[in-house]
């Protein structure tokens, strides 16, 4: 008896044309990102009873490399004795020594954070 072959077409999935769309996708993804970023305007809205950001809400912290803490060119010694004066801060700058131990920076900030004073601004070199 003859064998009967069975000639059905193999099955196969072609991905390498779903690959290069994919792949020009990202590409135009890419290239248009900082386009995008660019065009979009905010229009901030405007206050007219407002209190007005100064100077005298910001505090100015420096660390530096002993680990010494100095606030506004005073050096902190007791954190209870400076309470009053960042009681009424907003906003807090920190310049820290690059030589500063990551510590007394964490210290710093959690002093902070326990004053409810969350907008704190780190100074670099330009």
């Amino acid at each position: 008896m003859a064998r009967k072959l069975n000639r059905h077409p193999v099955a196969e999935i072609n991905i390498i044309p779903l690959l290069d769309v994919l792949l020009v996708l990202v590409a135009v993804l890419l290239l248009l990102t900082p386009f995008m970023a660019k065009s979009i305007n905010v229009d901030l809205p405007a206050t007219t009873s407002g209190a007005v950001m100064t100077q005298d809400t910001a505090i100015t912290f420096e660390v530096h490399a002993d680990g010494s803490v100095w606030l506004e060119g005073n050096q902190v010694n007791d954190w209870n004795a400076i309470q009053g004066r960042m009681k009424g801060a907003t906003t807090a700058r920190v310049f820290a020594d690059k030589g500063a131990a990551f510590m007394s920076v964490t210290l710093v900030l959690d002093k902070l954070a326990a004053n409810d004073i969350h907008n704190v601004q780190f100074a670099v070199k330009d």
